[in-house]
């Protein structure tokens, strides 16, 4: 199921006056992200910033007006995907955001995911969602290990594509570095495969997950597909 329409936003409507882009190699593939810091007097939401973000991302990606791209969302799992012109593309896009940093990301061979976390945010308090194996993946020296861990496993199950729930003990990290990890991601109806990398902006941990690109039909899934809702 694809979103109900809301309003455009206005041409022009850059959000990234000093953005930060990566290409960054995830196992065999090259995603693009782009990062800025959301201005603190902005009227708009932090979703919606991403969502333009990616949008312009996408925008020079396929080398089409901006008017012309929109983000549309996938329920129930929010997973958002690029129309032209109202019409679903076969690229891959990933957004995420927090109060200090809003990103996009964006691959045309692969699922990607995107997350970012504060490793000031990230506590014990997560530990119900981690397994003693994932906990014992790798030595908590510099006390990053849950902020690792919690970043693979959002970017994990926004890169599997499942569009179901986000329930974290259905994703597992099967290796863990502080460049990077593997990972799984499981339902009734799919086991998927995939690697990631991390990357620092700012004071953020940045995960990046990607896996073989599922050819889905978006367009049987409504008649019209419909604009992204923050």
């Amino acid at each position: 199921m694809i979103s109900e329409t809301v309003e455009p936003v206005a041409a022009g409507r850059s959000l990234a006056k000093e953005p930060i882009s990566r290409r960054v190699g995830v196992g065999p593939w090259s995603v693009d992200a782009v990062f800025v810091t959301p201005p603190r007097d902005s009227e708009m939401s932090l979703s919606r910033q991403a969502a333009c973000l990616a949008e312009e991302l996408a925008a020079a990606h396929l080398d089409r007006d901006l008017d012309a791209v929109r983000l549309a969302t996938v329920m129930p799992s929010g997973r958002p995907i690029v129309l032209v012109d109202g019409i679903p593309t076969r690229v891959s896009v990933s957004i995420s955001h927090l109060q200090g940093l809003v990103g996009a990301a964006l691959c045309d061979s692969a699922g990607v995911g995107l997350d970012i976390v504060d490793p000031a945010e990230a506590g014990r308090g997560l530990d119900a969602w981690f397994t003693p194996d994932e906990l014992s993946l790798m030595p908590d020296e510099h006390g990053l290990l849950r902020a690792l861990l919690w970043a693979a496993k959002e970017a994990a199950y926004k890169a599997a594509h499942l569009d179901s729930e986000f329930r974290p003990r259905t994703v597992t990290i099967r290796d863990l570095s502080a460049a990077g990890f593997a990972w799984i991601a499981q339902d009734r109806f799919a086991d998927v495969r995939g690697t990631g990398c991390f990357i620092g902006i700012n004071r953020h941990i940045v995960a990046v997950a990607a896996t073989p690109a599922r050819r889905a039909l978006l367009q049987s899934q409504t008649r019209f597909p419909e604009a992204y809702r923050p």
